[in-house]
């Protein structure tokens, strides 16, 4: 795409600092390229996609999506904090944006960089949550470093890095500089979450008591097994480097099941929960750089008979039909309760599902995601609202009042994932670190003693 340069000129008003200033936009429309629209499912994918409007979703001050919204007759209700991951899926949203035509897109990326440049960190690794002040993002109380938030936001703005690294333009060229340092800046944050005595990495920091969080990332099918990954890819060229077995030494545990015949040997995620598989799709190649993908389409085709049984979409953690939230799962594919017996989340609740666990699945198989999801829309009508499908219907028909910005970002995060996992690619090949993912994804394997 050619960019109008009269446009950015006049955008692109100051040089300060070493990089250029973007002017204030307004992001009242967005679109994507076509190919990303399914036939018979582009009304209800761009529905989705409008929850990332300006002032819907999105904050028009500090220029960054609400954690929470609800919608109630039509009006949206705003809770003013946010995390990284839901930041960094609202720039891949922009870049897609962008690259279907809208220059303005690109200014806002430039503006969101501005907002975090400026949020407080802890040795260049980002808090959770913050809260929405004005402008900025200020520190929750609770002052938590999380490794899971930040290895999700190191993947995202790697995909705009990716995007924009051939590009001789000045304003993309200067959106790559920018997240060049903020990588630069969080090797030291990384390396003080590695814990050589585990050799892992820990799940991280509370400021509050300067002691890290007292668990540690162990399972590979989680969505924080990014973290490691990025700590030890970042890390690479430092004299104390975080070791790649920090990620090769996650557990990763599969169940056998007979149905109808098959035999079937899904991955079990701790909660049963199915985002926690998938969010890494996101980002990542998964199908081409696991060793056996075989595992994670068996446990999607589990959540599909399951959720067919209780005539619901997907299970994984969500809202709840009264606007609480539950770590909700698949009691037969949760390592939690078939390895330990543990009691699940929500047991005592109707079966509860949400739309973006469906969606995610469309990374494994397209056709069979927008059949489900439409069919979602014929029996739960009350699912749609006009800036995103709200996040939860149970087995009774109840259905919630909230749009979370992590969970529409996974709904349309995962029809844009060929694009971002290509970004992705790109930025670590041309930084020497396309081999080394390929390496650790090697130990991918399920660690089942029989």
């Amino acid at each position: 795409m050619t960019i109008n340069k009269t446009k950015i000129a006049g955008a692109l008003m100051l040089l300060l600092s070493g990089h250029i200033v973007a002017s204030e936009v307004s992001l009242n429309e967005l679109n994507l390229r076509e190919e990303f629209y399914p036939e018979n499912f582009r009304e209800d994918l761009q529905t989705n996609l409008n929850f990332f409007l300006d002032g819907v979703g999105v904050n028009v001050d500090a220029k960054v999506p609400y954690d929470t919204v609800f919608v109630k007759d039509g009006v949206v209700y705003p809770e003013y904090y946010v995390n990284t991951t839901e930041i960094g899926l609202y720039l891949n949203v922009l870049v897609e944006a962008e690259k279907a035509g809208n220059e303005d897109a690109l200014i806002r990326i430039a503006e969101v960089l501005d907002t975090v440049e400026a949020a407080p960190k802890w040795n260049g690794l980002f808090y959770w949550p913050y809260e929405i002040e004005g402008d900025k993002l200020e520190m929750n109380k609770d002052e938590i470093v999380p490794a899971v938030d930040n290895g999700n936001f190191m993947f995202s703005l790697a995909a705009v890095a990716g995007a924009y690294i051939d590009s001789t333009e000045p304003a993309k060229q200067d959106i790559v500089a920018r997240i060049e340092t903020i990588f630069d800046n969080t090797k030291e944050g990384w390396v003080k979450l590695y814990d050589p005595t585990r050799d892992l990495l820990r799940a991280g920091w509370k400021t509050t008591t300067n002691a890290a969080i007292p668990y540690h990332i162990d399972r590979k099918a989680n969505e924080s097994r990014l973290a490691p990954l990025w700590a030890a890819l970042i890390t690479s060229d430092m004299d104390t480097p975080v070791p790649q077995s920090a990620f090769n030494n996650m557990e990763t545990y599969t169940a056998k099941y007979n149905y109808a015949g098959r035999e079937f040997n899904p991955i079990l995620t701790w909660d049963g929960s199915y985002f926690q598989a998938m969010l890494p799709a996101i980002f990542l190649d998964e199908r081409a750089l696991t060793p056996d993908y075989t595992m994670i389409e068996d446990m999607t085709y589990g959540h599909m008979a399951y959720a067919a049984k209780h005539n619901v979409p997907l299970v994984s953690a969500s809202a709840t039909v009264d606007d609480r939230y539950s770590a909700y799962g698949v009691p037969f594919l949760s390592e939690s309760k078939v390895l330990f017996n543990n009691e699940m989340h929500g047991a005592n609740d109707p079966v509860t599902g949400t739309p973006h666990a469906l969606a995610l699945s469309y990374i494994v198989d397209p056709a069979m995601a927008v059949k489900a999801l439409s069919q979602l829309k014929e029996t739960h009508p009350g699912i749609v609202s006009p800036y995103g499908w709200f996040d939860a219907v149970d087995t009774e028909g109840r259905i919630s009042t909230k749009i979370l910005s992590l969970d529409q970002g996974m709904f349309v995060g995962a029809f844009l994932a060929t694009s971002i996992n290509e970004d992705v690619y790109r930025y670590l090949d041309a930084r020497g670190h396309a081999e080394m993912v390929k390496d650790m994804y090697q130990s991918f394997k399920p660690d089942n003693k029989s």
